[in-house]
């Protein structure tokens, strides 16, 4: 495997950065986080790639909360993100390659089990450097601030707007190419949207996205319920 040189950044479509059969993919990723396999799960995280873009396009999604919530409201808003009714997330194209936004994968009603799965949820995406949430990264992260989520009147984005979150994710080779595992925070916004937590040390959920066409694939064919997604066709893009 070829490495690349001390701050060098690695493009997406890397072949490097595909691992084959025996790589990481996001499920397995699920599955260490549902084993507590924590430790294995921060080595990874901290030893994370330098990425040259933020991803763009759709990824297949899998996630695990961490601990439980006695506030039910709480609880039942992290379930949109993190259960059964998430199933990844989608980036916009943008001019800067370092900013951009998105959405979530999430069921468009609680009520109807078979209800489309459709974008929501929106959130403002940074490629940086650095991170105080992310002390001691070897990698750089990408931050996803929710801020302003509201798409349309859904009621698990009016869930969470009661509920702040924040996500920081890094890029690790994978069995399809790169894997972004992420951490996501409770916390709160100021009026400029700027986050903050009271908590830096205690995470609520890991998340697990994977970009790469052949787990989009995957996804469809061992971890889907039939349901139907409506798709943004063309992928929205950001002109900044």
């Amino acid at each position: 495997m070829t490495e690349k040189s001390a701050g060098a950044s690695y493009d997406h479509n890397d072949p490097s950065l595909r691992t084959g059969p025996d790589g990481l993919t996001i499920w397995a990723l699920q599955k260490m986080a549902d084993e507590k396999r924590l430790d294995e799960l921060e080595d990874l995280f901290k030893n994370g790639l330098r990425m040259n873009a933020l991803p763009v396009g759709y990824a297949a999604g899998a996630a695990a909360r961490v601990f439980d919530v006695d506030n039910k409201p709480i609880a039942e808003a992290l379930s949109h993100l993190t259960g059964k009714n998430w199933r990844g997330k989608v980036f916009f194209t943008s001019n800067d390659k370092s900013v951009s936004e998105g959405r979530n994968r999430i069921r468009e009603s609680l009520l109807r089990a078979q209800s489309p799965i459709v974008p929501m949820a929106k959130f403002v995406t940074r490629l940086l450097d650095s991170h105080p949430l992310a002390p001691g990264v070897t990698g750089n992260v990408v931050i996803l601030n929710y801020a302003d989520l509201r798409t349309r009147p859904y009621v698990q984005e009016r869930a969470l707007t009661m509920v702040p979150v924040y996500d920081v994710q890094v890029a690790v080779r994978g069995q399809y190419g790169p894997v972004f595992i992420g951490k996501t925070w409770l916390g709160k916004y100021d009026k400029q949207g700027e986050f903050t937590t009271s908590h830096p040390d205690r995470i609520i959920a890991w998340y697990f996205l994977d970009f790469n066409d052949d787990a989009i694939r995957e996804q469809r064919k061992n971890h889907w319920d039939g349901s139907d997604e409506e798709l943004l066709d063309p992928i929205p893009h950001v002109d900044n």
